[in-house]
């Protein structure tokens, strides 16, 4: 049966306690953001019982693959990536089996959940539109199973020009609201912040991530990507309670060469905080010959089911496996 991470419609805009209150449950609630995105029942049947929710941060963000695909605002299908017997190949025979379990996977989905928009001084949000189809086997009778190496995203843009946002407490509460409220969806456990902002808005990101961290449950991992320049003599990235910063060595504009001429030197960039992780695109080649990150997540500015798996492969499974 093909499984559709199904289209969603914004949802009733709910106090902020509400918020917080519904995000704090996910700790005791492994199947909330199961119930929330599938409403058919898969026709798949198991035995093994229901697995227990991580009871870290730490533990969660670990069991993430070492490969995430981020998946945008476009009808997709990514399961031709995702069950590759190139990428999974090795796992399955080392263990004798015909397929890896969830836990064993070695790519996962960073898929974009809400779209917040800044302007002025209000913060409109839109929900997730685009429906995505994920591999029957992640799913059980009430939807992604528990652990299922699926991250929502919180995506914020800014108006510019004479609409350019202020930046109050409102908005910064409407994106913490948006992060608690994809969180308590996450069946890994993991939420991730896309949020880029200018030299001089850094005060208000950080004021963002703090409030965010303080208000997620201790198990939910919280994740944010950042332009590559931050990760480069700028010191600012370390004092953010972030647990993961995935920093994006592409589109960087001006700062390309040197960025670039960083990776190729020692495949990571030089501040700590943002070595673990890092993001690449597929369209922008070719990628530093030697990466010394734990996990990569790669952006494609097409969709990933017009993407043939079999061209990426080689160079893939030499990453992640």
């Amino acid at each position: 049966m093909n499984k559709i991470f199904p289209i969603t419609t914004p949802a009733r805009r709910l106090s902020w306690k509400h918020w917080l209150a519904c995000a704090l449950l996910l700790a005791s609630s492994a199947d909330m953001f199961a119930k929330g995105v599938d409403a058919t029942p898969s026709t798949t049947s198991t035995t093994t019982p229901a697995p227990t929710p991580f009871t870290s941060r730490q533990a969660a963000l670990a069991a993430l693959p070492p490969l995430m695909l981020w998946v945008w605002e476009r009808p997709d299908d990514v399961r031709t990536w995702l069950n590759s017997n190139d990428i999974t190949a090795k796992a399955a025979e080392s263990r004798a089996k015909s397929r890896s379990s969830l836990q064993d996977q070695r790519i996962g989905v960073a898929v974009l959940d809400t779209t917040i928009m800044l302007r002025d001084g209000v913060a409109n949000v839109r929900r997730r539109q685009q429906p995505l189809q994920l591999p029957a086997t992640w799913y059980s009778k009430t939807g992604l199973q528990q652990k299922a190496p699926v991250v929502p995203i919180v995506h914020i843009d800014m108006a510019r020009g004479k609409h350019k946002p202020v930046l109050n407490e409102k908005q910064k509460k409407t994106i913490v609201s948006a992060v608690l409220a994809a969180a308590a969806r996450s069946p890994s456990q993991v939420v991730q912040l896309d949020f880029e902002v200018m030299h001089s808005q850094k005060p208000f990101l950080a004021e963002v991530v703090k409030s965010s961290r303080a208000a997620l449950p201790d198990n939910v991992a919280l994740s944010i990507t950042a332009l590559a320049s931050w990760c480069v003599g700028d010191a600012w990235l370390s004092d953010l309670p972030a647990d993961e910063i995935v920093p994006m060595a592409f589109r960087m504009a001006s700062d390309t060469r040197h960025m670039r001429a960083i990776l190729d030197d020692d495949g990571r960039f030089p501040r700590p905080e943002c070595q673990p992780s890092l993001g690449l695109s597929l369209d922008e080649q070719p990628w530093p010959a030697k990466l010394r990150s734990q996990r990569l997540y790669l952006f494609n500015r097409n969709a990933w089911s017009a993407t043939p798996m079999a061209s990426w492969s080689v160079r893939l499974g030499s990453l992640v496996l």
